[in-house]
């Protein structure tokens, strides 16, 4: 586990040491700097400014780590800066004050082992670095950090350290299925390296290779051709050999790798990051392979498991609970790290990496209650302290935490001495304000700690008053008094207190709203008056559960999407929990008549056969006349054969269903609504209208399903109410659409407009938490602004689109000019004036699709209603689809097909008209942008730059007037050429302003003009001027 108590003075130390480099190394920075002409101290320099550089951020990192001291990233970008400096010695105090924190994994012992290992060369040196390889394999499971160290156990010159690593490491990584067998082989070479060949060598290697293969390793079959060799070599000096023994053991490990294989190439092929599959598959590998390993090669796959997957809680649970049923003999192994051991020492190492774990601190604390010492309580204490300093991070882990340790003290509290009682009450006290300062409303909402709290009181602190006032609290919590359960067990403790009290518990909970169960309840209370009750008290219980019942079955079958459906099948009990009531012999749930009542004959408490009787005809009588909306009865067979069959019978229309009785003309429907909004709400923000009731569409739990019907005093309402369509409420835009039963005839009033709209802009782009406000302080400079919409989501997030109407067209414009492409908390904005494609008129088919949920801007795609099913495919849709696999000419031809045959209005000349000059302003459109552009400009410029074509026309004239002024009258051709200029100016200025009519005017009084001066070359000017027009106005 992460020690929250880490000494402070290390980080102190290290921040002190380095500061005081730091300064050395600028002193020294300053002095040498004077020096600039010789190229080797300006090498110097740079290196010194560099590892300056690097000292100055280790710095950095040192006081992040004094102020931050469970930030794990900190550690990794301190170890690696000291990695990039090459200081040793840094590299040994970042990471010593890594390992403080956290356990370091075996990338980071690595890259740290093997500068030391490289480095030590005297034994006292190598056993200095034995000693971190220790540290290494302590903290994770890992078979190159082994295979290093098995590299320094063959460089050290002393035997006694190479003994005792190879201690370490064969009776724990040779027992690794996959590296197991290098270890052996390094272990051999060893000992051949510095014992020579002698007969004590051989048979030390015989010895060690029968131990080697008893062992499931992957190429085992290569180290058994070697051992039978060397048998053969040296089989006068091998002693000792067991044949038929080994070769029983070789066969077993031989069988076992052949189970084992599998797994491990399928963990070999998983991706690295895939921990939880990794985690899965370890745990079938364990399952499978169980009975064929033995305790220790299992507990070497937990390590494996819990190495590789080490952020993972519930392996290193697993492993826990494993070493608690299966501890290992540390006497067989007493070197190995991993066999030494305990369930406690694991549980530490888990917690150090798991720091978050609820469950390891559980697990914890029952390790300590195990242990029976005298200390165990403040061990357990102190437990909790850590889980303070942790930081849980969520509630549930929290409660969790707090009901194991309520648990021990329940367990060891004396109930005969009052003051341990009160020591009880008074932590049980503390845990829930606790809970409640840390997590407000989300702490423990079904006050499990209260439910606990509440037994003991009834039970064994004898209090039974102040439990009943406990478990009011619990019953009066969240939706506690839904769940039938709890009012179960309510009951039946107060039913140590009085049996009246259990009554008006019965009956408070039978009226609660929502209840999940209430023939459950029912039943138990019948079943406690059976035993308890005198017969008027069983009869009124009776009376009462039926009442109820009923009530409960009405509304299951008037609710949409409600259990219901399954109920109709579905046998079920009758309150006191006798009789099954299925289908073909359900309980009437009418309003108007009774339920087959449970009552007995008054006078002798047994049922008679003639009441058995009539109850039996009244049930098939109402079964007959009566029939649920819902849940259809099964009739006899002879009624049975004469009806439709289901699957025949044309399927109801949710929204038909539900739709309450009355007239559709005075209805709308409400849908996008919160769950949490009430009736009063949708008053509140709809006071124009005369609203005579609001149903909202619940949920069998009583909960709305955000939708629902507005009835409106009269049928001229409904217009009024669908222009409020998408009014905010509680951060969401409320759809209101007309209602009517037949979906084929329902049609969808877009309320905006789809044309051209020269005072309105359109606005992409902008910041999703921009609101109306900004939006208008951004746009009001520019003129006075009528309407702001932002479109959203149904969710009610904006989209990052808006339309803003201004009173002029002129606002509007210098909008554009200013605001487009304007950057708005780093969002760049597009604006443009709103000019929506046109829309077909929509179909039958094309309302539903509008209704079903597309946006109010027409930008979204179809997507379902809410509170709709899902959109069945229409035969338009199909045909869409199925388009794609036309060929082209095939679909050109039926097009054509179409457009002769349709019937289709003729256009008359004002359409032409209309059309013309929507397309005329659609080139002006065009031209904004240019127009955009020239902003940075002066005026001239942009004049003579947005003449673009025109200023060819302007070359043509005045060349022409040049022509004139050669052939003898160059007043004439000058003043010809001003006049043109001007003409063309004011046609430039008449562009700015968008006015195209007017322009086009004044352009063929200067193609008459070019006539009227140019007779000669008229008509080929005329033309050029002509094409240059097209190009400006049509390109």
């Amino acid at each position: 586990m992460s020690n929250p108590d880490i000494d402070d003075s290390i980080v102190e130390d290290a921040l002190e040491e380095s500061a005081e480099k730091s300064g050395t190394e600028d002193d020294d920075e300053s002095s040498d700097g004077t020096n600039t002409e010789d190229e080797d101290t300006e090498d110097d320099d740079n290196d010194e400014s560099f590892e300056s550089k690097h000292i100055k951020e280790y710095i950095e990192i040192l006081t992040k780590i004094a102020g931050d001291k469970y930030n794990y990233d900190n550690y990794a970008e301190l170890l690696e800066v000291a990695h990039q400096m090459d200081d040793l010695e840094k590299i040994r105090q970042s990471a010593e004050i890594f390992a403080a924190m956290y356990p370091l994994s075996p990338e980071i012992w690595l890259r740290w082992l093997k500068i030391e290992s490289t480095l030590a060369s005297t034994d006292e040196q190598v056993e200095k670095v034995e000693k971190l390889f220790q540290r290494a394999l302590n903290d994770y499971y890992s078979a190159e950090v082994a295979l290093e160290f098995a590299e320094l156990a063959m460089k050290a010159n002393s035997r006694d350290v190479s003994e005792r690593i190879w201690k370490t490491l064969i009776p724990t990584y040779g027992l690794h299925a996959m590296k197991g067998r290098s270890i052996f082989e390094a272990y051999r070479e060893d000992i051949l390296t510095k014992n020579g060949d002698s007969p004590a060598s051989f048979n030390r290697l015989a010895r060690i290779y029968e131990q080697e293969l008893k062992i499931p390793l992957r190429n085992m079959e290569d180290s058994y051709i070697e051992y039978k060799l060397l048998c053969e070599k040296y089989k006068n000096i091998i002693t000792d050999l067991d044949e038929e023994k080994f070769e029983r053991r070789y066969k077993q490990a031989k069988e076992a790798l052949q189970r084992m294989l599998p797994h491990e190439n399928a963990l070999a092929t998983l991706e690295q990051h895939c921990y939880q599959e990794r985690a899965d598959l370890y745990r079938k590998y364990i399952a499978d392979c169980l009975s064929l390993l033995d305790d220790d090669e299992v507990q070497i796959l937990y390590e494996r498991m819990v190495t590789e997957c080490c952020l993972d809680e519930t392996v290193w649970v697993d492993y826990v609970r494993y070493l608690h049923r299966c501890p290992p003999d540390s006497e067989d192994n007493p070197s190995s790290p991993v066999f030494r051991q305990t369930e406690f020492d694991l549980v530490n190492r888990a917690l150090r990496n798991c720091t978050w774990s609820a469950e390891l601190f559980v697990e914890k604390m029952r390790i300590v209650e195990r242990q029976a010492k005298p200390s165990s309580k403040m061990s357990i204490l102190k437990i909790m302290e850590d889980v303070a300093s942790a930081g849980l991070q969520k509630p549930e882990a929290s409660v969790k935490v707090w009901l194991e340790y309520l648990t021990y003290l329940r367990r060891v509290t004396d109930f005969t001495s009052e003051k341990e009682k009160e020591i009880l009450r008074a932590n049980f006290d503390l845990a829930w304000n606790q809970l409640g300062r840390t997590w407000g409303v989300l702490a423990d909402p079904q006050c499990k700690i209260l439910q606990f709290w509440g037994r003991l009181e009834y039970e064994a602190l004898g209090e039974p008053s102040k439990g009943r006032d406990l478990w009011h609290s619990v019953m009066d919590s969240a939706d506690n008094s839904t769940r039938a359960g709890l009012w179960i067990e309510f009951t039946e403790l107060e039913a140590k207190r009085s049996a009246d009290s259990v009554r008006k518990l019965y009956r408070k909970s039978l009226k609660s709203a929502g209840l999940d169960d209430p023939e459950t309840l029912a039943a138990a209370w019948l079943r406690f008056e059976r035993c308890n009750g005198t017969l008027d008290q069983l009869i009124n219980c009776q009376e009462f559960c039926n009442e109820i019942i009923a009530e409960y079955n009405k509304k299951m079958a008037l609710s949409k999407n409600g259990p219901s459906s399954n109920r109709s099948t579905k046998p079920k009990r009758s309150a006191d929990g006798g009789a099954m009531v299925g289908k073909g012999n359900e309980m009437d749930v009418s309003g108007d008549r009774k339920q087959v009542s449970l009552a007995v004959d008054g006078s002798s408490g047994t049922p008679t056969k003639r009441n058995l009787k009539r109850s039996h005809d009244q049930l098939s009588e109402r079964q007959e006349e009566f029939k649920t909306p819902a849940i259809p009865v099964a009739n006899s067979s002879k009624e049975r054969s004469n009806e439709p069959d289901a699957s025949k019978r044309p399927k109801m229309d949710d929204d038909t269903e539900t739709i309450a009785k009355g007239d559709e003309n005075r209805q709308v429907f409400i849908s996008n609504l919160s769950f949490e909004v009430t009736e009063t709400d949708i008053r509140g923000i709809f006071p124009e209208l005369g609203i005579e009731s609001i149903e909202l569409v619940a949920s069998s739990s009583g909960k709305s399903r955000g939708f629902g019907y507005m009835h409106l005093t009269h049928a001229g309402e409904v217009a009024k109410a669908l222009s409020f369509d998408r009014r905010p409420l509680d951060g969401r835009p409320v759809f209101i659409s007309n209602v009517a039963r037949d979906k084929s005839t329902r049609t969808h009033q877009f309320k905006y407009s789809s044309s051209f709209e020269p005072n309105k802009l359109f606005i992409k782009g902008l910041p999703f938490n921009l609101g109306r406000e900004e939006l208008q302080k951004l746009f009001e400079p520019f003129g006075r602004i009528k309407d702001i919409r932002i479109v959203c989501f149904r969710s009610g997030k904006s989209k990052g689109l808006a339309y803003l109407e201004y009173e002029t067209e002129t606002a509007a414009k210098n909008a554009v000019l200013k605001m487009d492409q304007f950057v708005v908390d780093g969002f760049t904005i597009t604006v443009a004036i709103s000019s929506p494609p046109p829309k077909k008129n929509p179909t039958a088919t094309d309302a539903k699709f509008v209704a079903a949920g597309g946006d109010d801007d027409g930008l979204a795609g179809p997507s379902s209603s809410l509170g709709s099913g899902k959109r069945q495919l229409t035969k338009g849709d199909v045909k869409q689809k199925l388009s794609a696999m036309i060929p082209m000419a095939v679909l050109k031809k039926n097009a054509g097909t179409v457009a002769t045959t349709s019937d289709e209005k003729p256009k008359s000349n004002d359409d032409f008209r209309k059309l013309l000059l929507k397309r005329f302003n659609c080139s002006s459109r065009f031209t904004s942008g240019w127009l955009r552009m020239s902003t940075r400009w002066d005026f001239s410029t942009s004049q003579l730059f947005f003449l673009g074509g025109d200023s060819v026309i302007v070359l043509i004239l005045i060349s022409g007037a040049v022509e004139r002024a050669r052939l003898g009258t160059p007043r004439i051709a000058v003043g010809q050429a001003v006049v043109l200029v001007l003409i063309l100016n004011v046609t430039v200025m008449l562009k700015l302003a968008n006015l195209i009519e007017i322009r086009l005017i004044i352009l063929v009084v200067v193609i008459l003009l070019i006539i009227i001066i140019e007779p000669q070359h008229g008509l080929l000017l005329v033309f050029v001027v002509l094409v240059v027009i097209t190009v400006t106005h049509f390109f």
